[in-house]
């Protein structure tokens, strides 16, 4: 008689270690691998979401019944577990769902229908099999319409308000957020502070569009000294080196050097050997480096280490070397 055994597939995150149990930090289980959907970046380092595939689904669900709108539901579900929207990916879901409802199969998986579309889209755009494309949120091109208890087409307004204030257009809305990803994708813009700033500069280059519409192409200076000053403070005009990629510095060691030699000059000394030891770093290496290999390779029995003995010795030593020398 023969016993077929039932062979356990090891999961092994994109570090090389094996992934048995994994944390859902919404939920607060611990879950098979299985039961999470597979990382878009690379801060999850086991290759998977932090939040399981029911909370992903719950997160949409609690949307819907605010939105009442699937497209709307899952553009604020991917804003919330930072998965990239795509209109398209949301149609050909929007489709799959129609067809299992036709076959009296609905399902409540619809971020995991959506997920798999944004990946077989994501493919087709790739030669390479093996290439990877970044799945991590951006705020899309258009804004999202949807119809309004009044029947008025809404552009989700009530999110754009309150981050950008009331009395603004769509088109207006459409060059904020456009500008605000451009400004985020080549700058820092981590912290509210920064946000802050971004957004403010956003402000300002809508107004002086609408004054270049208005004034056949004319910009009052003042806007402009405005502009410009809003970009030094935020630590963003083309003359400062803080320009960074995808929100990271380039914090290259030369940048560094150049930081400190721009805002915090070297002092210049004429007697070079006054400053020779300053911190004493010749005393520790004698005393807790060479001391100890000696007397482990000669045998020898040195354990000194009284500190202001030596200290006036090697201080000593050393000013006898320097006279010696001159």
């Amino acid at each position: 008689m023969v016993v077929s055994r039932r062979i356990v597939k090891k999961v092994v995150s994109s570090t090389g270690v094996e992934v048995i149990d994994i944390y859902c930090r919404k939920c607060r289980q611990t879950k098979k691998p299985t039961e999470f959907f597979a990382s878009v970046d690379d801060v999850d380092s086991n290759g998977y979401f932090s939040l399981c595939k029911n909370c992903c689904n719950d997160i949409y669900n609690n949307y819907y019944k605010i939105e009442h709108d699937i497209t709307r539901s899952i553009l604020r579900t991917c804003r919330k577990i930072n998965l990239m929207f795509d209109e398209s990916c949301v149609e050909s879901t929007i489709e799959h769902l129609n067809t299992l409802s036709n076959k009296g199969s609905p399902t409540d998986n619809i971020i995991g229908i959506y997920k798999s579309k944004l990946i077989q889209s994501q493919k087709k755009n790739f030669s390479d099999a093996n290439s990877s494309f970044d799945l991590t949120f951006r705020e899309p091109g258009t804004m999202i319409k949807s119809e309004s208890e009044d029947g008025n087409e809404d552009y989700d307004s009530k999110d754009l308000a309150l981050i950008w204030g009331e009395g603004f257009t769509f088109e207006d809305y459409q060059f904020l957020e456009k500008e605000f990803d451009e400004w985020k994708r080549t700058h820092r813009c981590d912290t509210k502070a920064e946000k802050t700033l971004i957004r403010e500069i956003c402000h300002k280059e809508l107004e002086i569009r609408k004054k270049r519409m208005e004034n056949e192409h004319h910009v009052p200076g003042n806007l402009t000294k405005e502009l410009q000053e809003l970009m030094k403070t935020a630590n963003v005009d083309p003359s400062k080196t803080s320009e960074a990629n995808s929100g990271k510095n380039k914090e290259t060691y030369s940048n560094f050097i150049k930081i400190i030699e721009d805002n915090e000059p070297a002092d210049y000394y004429e007697d070079k050997k006054m400053f020779k030891n300053f911190d004493n770093q010749d005393f520790y290496l004698k005393k807790y480096v060479t001391r100890p290999l000696k007397n482990f390779i000669t045998q020898s029995r040195d354990f000194n280490v009284d500190i202001e003995d030596d200290v006036d010795d090697i201080v000593e030593s050393e000013s006898e070397k320097d006279e010696q020398s001159i």
